[in-house]
């Protein structure tokens, strides 16, 4: 649209340049006789073309266009271009001087129109200027020439107009493309940047608590009990470094675009598979299966679902460190089967809500300080959700629990 503005400025100099030198010559003596009323009413059909020009670009209509597959400016070219035909058979047919005033109309068409339509404005021109040197006295053989030079320059000039304008189009979409791709390196340095930062970190955690229990275990004697607790906490470190590190080489596959094995499969019996191992890990939570059970196969990677499903189970009961219930709710929601994970724990704060599924991303508060994880289960869910096509939602309150719903597609992607 500023490229358009600048074009339309640069027509509007160039109208306010030749409509007072169109009228200035038009009284220069010339040894025909020319009707000033015509005159003037074609360079005031000029005006106004120009003038509606500029309204249309700088102040758009909010109530849609008379014609919407036709731009404002194509009819408005027509008429210029019906206005000066026929000011031209008032003053003197092909040899009237207002010719070149004709052969703005072109220039506007292919400066400011697509070519399809500067050709059609240009041919109705070329097609009225004919019918005036035919209607225009008597025609002779000798004015074929003449004619034909005429309408031939009309071309050019809306050609030569088009494709200049095509250039500085180009050109300031090129500088458009170049300062996005700029900002989207300097954005993805960033990421990186913090991708690396969040690594290291994630990383050093549990390596330095293996380091410094080893250290004291290997250089100080110390009562069995207090070992066996050094130890537990060795081993609980040593398991958060490797789920760190499969969740990671999950995620650097799941983002490189894996191949999904496809095949039909009955989302229920995956739900009541992994309920079961969960129920048998915990205690202090009661899992129920809620919603019908007899929901129409997908075609997804069974593996993946089955991780999509863990993943959001273990979340659920994670982050229920005091234990109640956690309902699994399965259906059918237009073309997708949905499953939805909720939980009565400690829910999420609304401003967290919109980047919950982002890398290493967790909800900081006090009660989160002793559940362990790494921040990459949610961005798991929702890549493997996204590559069978479906979706995932999330909603929660402070206190009052969270509910995580994905769709997969019955028939796939």
């Amino acid at each position: 649209m500023e490229l358009e503005r600048r074009l339309a400025g640069i027509l509007t100099i160039i109208a306010v340049i030749s409509i007072p030198a169109t009228a200035f010559l038009i009284h220069l003596p010339h040894g025909q006789e020319i009707d000033y009323s015509v005159l003037y009413i074609s360079l005031a059909a000029l005006t106004v073309l120009v003038t509606v020009q500029n309204m249309a670009l700088f102040y758009p209509s909010k109530h849609g266009r008379l014609f919407p597959r036709v731009p404002p400016f194509f009819i408005g070219i027509v008429i210029f271009h019906f206005v000066i035909c026929v000011t031209i058979f008032f003053s003197g047919g092909l040899e009237s001087p207002l010719y070149y005033a004709a052969l703005i109309g072109p220039v506007a068409a292919g400066i400011t129109l697509e070519l399809p339509l500067a050709t059609a404005s240009t041919s109705i021109l070329a097609l009225l200027y004919i019918v005036v040197a035919f209607t225009y006295g008597e025609f002779r053989p000798e004015m074929v020439q003449p004619l034909a030079l005429n309408v031939f320059y009309f071309y050019l000039a809306c050609l030569l107009t088009n494709r200049l304008a095509l250039e500085l189009r180009r050109q300031e979409q090129s500088k458009d493309e170049v300062a996005n791709l700029g900002e989207f390196i300097r954005r993805l340095e960033k990421a990186k940047s913090e991708f690396v930062s969040m690594v290291s970190h994630e990383l050093r955690t549990p390596l330095t608590s293996i380091h410094g229990f080893s250290e004291i275990l290997a250089t100080k004697d110390m009562e069995l009990d207090k070992k066996l607790e050094f130890y537990r906490i060795i081993l609980n470190e040593s398991e958060r470094l490797s789920r760190l590190i499969t969740n990671l080489l999950n995620l650097s596959k799941i983002e490189a675009g894996i191949e999904l094995n496809r095949e039909m499969i009955n989302l229920a019996d995956l739900v009541e598979e992994d309920m079961e191992f969960f129920q048998s890990q915990t205690d202090r939570h009661e899992l129920k299966y809620l919603g019908s059970r007899q929901l129409p196969q997908v075609y997804g990677d069974q593996d993946r679902i089955h991780q999509v499903i863990k993943n959001l189970l273990s979340n659920a009961i994670k982050y229920s460190p005091d234990g109640g219930p956690v309902e699994v709710e399965t259906g059918v929601e237009g073309k997708y089967v949905t499953i939805a994970v909720t939980d009565h724990g400690i829910g999420i704060p609304p401003d967290e809500l919109p980047h919950i599924f982002e890398r290493f991303r967790r909800v900081e508060n006090k009660e989160l300080s002793g559940i362990a994880g790494t921040g990459l289960g949610l961005a798991i869910v929702k890549h493997l959700v996204e590559l069978h096509g479906g979706k995932t939602t999330v909603r929660s309150e402070p206190e009052q629990g969270s509910t995580f719903t994905v769709y997969i597609p019955i028939r796939g992607v």
